[in-house]
């Protein structure tokens, strides 16, 4: 994996803080208490940011498929979609969703042979989606629905059984529904000791070195910020949130802001070589040239 050469550039001097852009950098993220937890100290000021700001929230589905076009400069992205962007994005080291010991669960209303199943899935360019189909049987069917959804179309019975990574983790156990299959513990049985790659963050490279040195800067503060005020970051994340349970909301953002969320660093990078060797020798989507920032 070649590295990208902006990760060695000096930290930036004082003066070249709040660089005025015109138009500002647009960041696109999804509504996710996780996600919008890391950019409370660069969207709320809590922190002195290099530039200017712009803010997009789109479910990730949504924003995977923007980054097919390069529409934003900074997004939030899967795994699979970044193998169809490489050309366009790097990604970024920092903010990053990897499960340590949490990933994706398949749920229904009762035990299911996933074989004869229907599955609902958010979406063909998310991580889930595809680890599903690393691990688990191929499906009768496959229905792409919104991530939000799934958990009633299971309810209903217009789908067998749904892939889930969201919040619905903590409660579908409370609308009566029962976990079929465990893909963070098929992924490990795979890459023991590794975590489970999920959402990533990504920057355009049209972008200059100067600018994206100075997001990865003002990113990784603002990840800080949020860490080292937790309950200010966690009121900001609830306007997003679909749950008005600030302690489910709490525990789950726990789950994926984690130690390699700042910077996933070798662990991170070996895991997702690990996942994009697996998906390209089963022919699910092509290995990209990995480059990170």
């Amino acid at each position: 994996m070649q590295a990208c050469p902006f990760m060695m550039l000096p930290a930036i001097s004082e003066d070249l803080y709040a660089i005025v852009r015109y138009p500002p950098m647009e960041v696109a993220h999804t509504p996710d208490p996780d996600d919008s937890f890391m950019f409370y100290g660069m969207f709320e000021g809590k922190i002195k940011v290099h530039h200017k700001y712009g803010q997009v929230i789109k479910d990730i589905e949504a924003l995977n498929q923007d980054a097919l076009s390069g529409k934003y400069e900074v997004t939030a992205m899967s795994a699979p979609a970044y193998a169809r962007v490489p050309d366009k994005y790097f990604l970024t080291s920092s903010g990053a969703s990897f499960g340590i010991s949490y990933g994706p669960i398949v749920i229904a209303r009762k035990q299911v042979d996933l074989a004869n199943a229907v599955v609902g899935s958010p979406g063909e360019l998310t991580s889930s989606h595809n680890l599903y189909r690393m691990f688990m049987p191929e499906p009768r069917k496959l229905v792409v629905m919104k991530f939000d959804q799934i958990v009633s179309a299971v309810l209903s019975g217009k789908v067998d059984a749904g892939i889930i990574i969201h919040d619905e983790q903590l409660t579908y156990q409370n609308k009566g529904l029962v976990k079929v299959a465990d893909l963070f513990k098929e992924w490990s049985a795979f890459a023991p000791g590794l975590p489970i790659p999920l959402g990533f963050n990504a920057i355009s490279r049209n972008l200059s070195p100067d600018d994206i040195h100075g997001f990865m800067d003002d990113f990784r503060r603002s990840i800080d910020y949020g860490l080292e005020h937790e309950d200010d970051a966690l009121s900001y994340s609830m306007k997003y949130a679909r749950y008005s349970d600030f302690e489910l909301e709490r525990r789950f953002v726990k789950m994926y802001v984690n130690k390699l969320t700042r910077d996933f660093g070798s662990v991170g990078r070996a895991a997702i070589e690990k996942y994009f060797d697996r998906a390209d020798s089963m022919g699910i989507l092509k290995k990209p040239d990995l480059q990170v920032v």
